[in-house]
């Protein structure tokens, strides 16, 4: 197994409409702080599956992050699974993978997945700000860019994204083409904005 990218983040997200706005925040934000996230939408279909997929794609990044937020009916089981190749990575190679929790309401986690508990989820209670919050508790360092102008930068990846969607003709940001386009677009305002080097 290769040395995973220290750069690198897996994301394992919710795919829905509700969730798109936090799903702009989270890339952005990471990308903003000089990561670089990827996520299963990224990785061609090459017959293996999905399972494969996101294991080998995991194991690329130094750092996953799971947001648990959606709960409910249905019942949305592939994100704890997911979660759980991470954990068992981080276990099998402890110095080389951080695993990271997001949720939107705090102690949920104790009852819907009590296998998880000792470690602390971020709580971002639903919202961009909130994300924001979380991410740079777990991220920032002493010359992360100001919140507001994250917010700034934030704001203009929004109006990008909803662009992005128009060119393809698409209602939705989980696709494969536009996740790249997204990155992109968070890399471009993010050098525009001087939170990273070219």
């Amino acid at each position: 197994m290769s040395t995973p990218d220290p750069k690198g983040v897996f994301v394992n997200a919710p795919f829905d409409d509700r969730y798109e706005p936090l799903f702009i925040t989270l890339i952005g934000v990471l990308v903003f702080l000089g990561q670089k996230p990827h996520c299963v939408l990224e990785v061609r279909e090459k017959g293996e599956g999905r399972l494969a997929r996101i294991l080998d794609l995991v194991q690329t990044c130094r750092i996953s992050i799971h947001d648990l937020s959606r709960v409910g009916t249905p019942v949305r089981f592939n994100m704890p699974f997911e979660l759980g190749v991470a954990c068992t990575l981080k276990l099998l190679h402890p110095a080389d993978y951080e695993v990271f929790v997001l949720d939107a309401q705090p102690y949920r986690l104790d009852k819907t997945l009590s296998d998880y508990k000792g470690r602390d989820p971020l709580i971002h209670r639903g919202t961009s700000d909130g994300l924001v919050a979380c991410l740079l508790d777990a991220f920032g360092s002493s010359d992360a860019a100001s919140v507001n102008e994250i917010r700034k930068g934030l704001s203009v990846l929004n109006e990008a994204s909803k662009r992005l969607k128009q060119d393809v003709r698409s209602n939705s940001l989980f696709r494969a083409s536009l996740f790249r386009s997204l990155v992109a677009a968070a890399y471009d305002i993010a050098v525009d904005f001087g939170f990273i080097q070219p």
